[in-house]
């Protein structure tokens, strides 16, 4: 069994397991005798391990100040606080110590994740509760310009924890990330007005039948800073008409775009009265919400930690949509080379141009003026390094540079000219 903070409710009895110690029996030993005895009484045994549809297995992950902490239980259908089948933590080790708070997020889900797998083996799904979204990450497959970890230690990560996710299917993914919180004493079964309708699985695109494929379409949206503008643009394609529908907007990102693209596509199904809607898409945030989060959004009244989801009306307006309509949906790999490319990813690169945003070379020049004018502060306040030393000076506090920018602006330096003009000036004491 398992008993929460058993070694501070038990610290004023520790001192009688020394040897050579005066030990007295005090008001604050017999208030932790009392108190552990009622805590073993109402403890909760670990384990066994139960299998079954209705189960769910929760993974609890948290970076503590001196490492990281997670904890697994399983919760079925009548059941307030779940059944726990373990509880680990261990202390940083070498540099862990010094990684950034999400390199600390992400470890302590990388050992939760390899502890879970031993427990309830590989091809059950988990639900990843972390105390900061860590999926994205992963499947971005890179480290992000500011981090401590080795290139090497975020392979290890991302290899682990993508393989796990991709196990099973869209609709039943290996890891699903939790975004609301789950309290001990919540009740995992819903309420018949609290399910959401969930979106299937679509077959691959040359598995569809003739008749089905003029129900298909390819999804994806885009996002570009132009100016002191960001533009976002949302695009549909079907596969056999051969033709795309966009809309766009300002002020939103990315990911907001591939939302409203899915929204143009239940637009276009609901007008023509499809019976199906086969959904094809590159983002794995759009094909998981699909499958799996809106029901749990749902279930939390669109909050998290008493705050609206992020798109809150997006995903309510696409939840109640669903529930008119058949949408089987499917994640598409984005990154094929040519030489394996199947028809379904040639029609996800035609979306995928239809979703760029156009700029024009004055918003380009506009753009390339601001990225100089950050490379200039850059190389002055850093003082007036190298193009080498520069750029790892601004990626060491979050600023991405371009090679070429930074070479521009320290050949066109006039402080960097007289330096090596002063450098090539003989003195006058020189004899050679």
């Amino acid at each position: 069994m398992h008993i929460p903070n058993y070694s501070l409710i038990v610290s004023p009895l520790y001192q009688v397991t020394w040897k050579k110690n005066d030990f007295k029996w005090g008001p604050e030993q017999g208030q932790a005798f009392e108190q552990i005895k009622q805590e073993i009484v109402h403890a909760v045994a670990l384990g066994p391990v139960r299998a079954g549809p209705d189960v769910k297995n929760v993974l609890y992950t948290a970076a503590r100040e001196n490492g990281p902490t997670w904890s697994l239980r399983q919760k079925a259908p009548g059941e307030t606080r779940g059944r726990p089948l373990g509880f680990w933590s261990r202390g940083y080790r070498g540099s862990e110590a010094c990684y950034t708070p999400t390199e600390k997020e992400i470890l302590a889900a990388y050992e939760g994740v390899q502890a879970a797998s031993e427990v309830i083996g590989t091809e059950a799904q988990l639900l990843l509760a972390p105390r900061l979204p860590l999926l994205g990450w992963m499947f971005k497959e890179r480290a992000p310009s500011t981090h401590h970890a080795t290139d090497a230690t975020w392979s290890k990560w991302v290899a682990l924890i993508t393989q796990q996710a991709r196990i099973g299917s869209p609709s039943h993914p290996g890891i699903l990330e939790v975004i609301t919180d789950w309290p001990e004493g919540k009740d995992f079964r819903m309420s018949p007005e609290e399910e959401v309708t969930r979106a299937e699985e679509a077959p691959p695109y040359n598995k569809l039948t003739e008749d089905e494929k003029p129900y298909a379409l390819f999804t994806d949206g885009s996002c570009h800073i132009v100016g002191k503008h960001r533009r976002w643009k949302a695009a549909v394609w079907s596969s056999t008409r051969r033709v795309a529908e966009a809309a766009e907007g300002q002020g939103e990102s990315s990911q907001f775009a591939e939302v409203k693209a899915i929204q143009l596509a239940l637009d276009i199904a609901e007008r023509e009265k499809w019976p199906t809607l086969y959904l094809y898409t590159a983002s794995w945030m759009v094909a998981n919400a699909l499958c799996g989060w809106l029901q749990l959004s749902k279930q939390s009244n669109w909050q998290h930690r008493g705050k609206p989801i992020w798109a809150a009306p997006l995903w309510q307006d696409t939840a109640a949509r669903l529930e008119k309509l058949v949408v089987k949906v499917r994640h598409v790999d984005a990154h094929v080379p040519k030489s394996r490319a199947t028809e379904e990813h040639r029609n996800n690169q035609q979306v995928h141009q239809a979703a760029k945003i156009e700029v024009a070379q004055v918003d380009l020049d506009w753009q390339h003026k601001g990225e100089l004018f950050i490379v200039r502060w850059a190389h002055d306040t850093s003082g007036h390094q190298g193009r080498d030393a520069t750029y790892r000076w601004a990626r060491d506090r979050g600023v991405d540079l371009t090679m070429d920018a930074i070479s521009q602006v320290i050949h066109q330096c006039e402080t960097c000219a007289a330096i090596k003009q002063a450098k090539r000036v003989k003195p006058l004491w020189y004899g050679g």
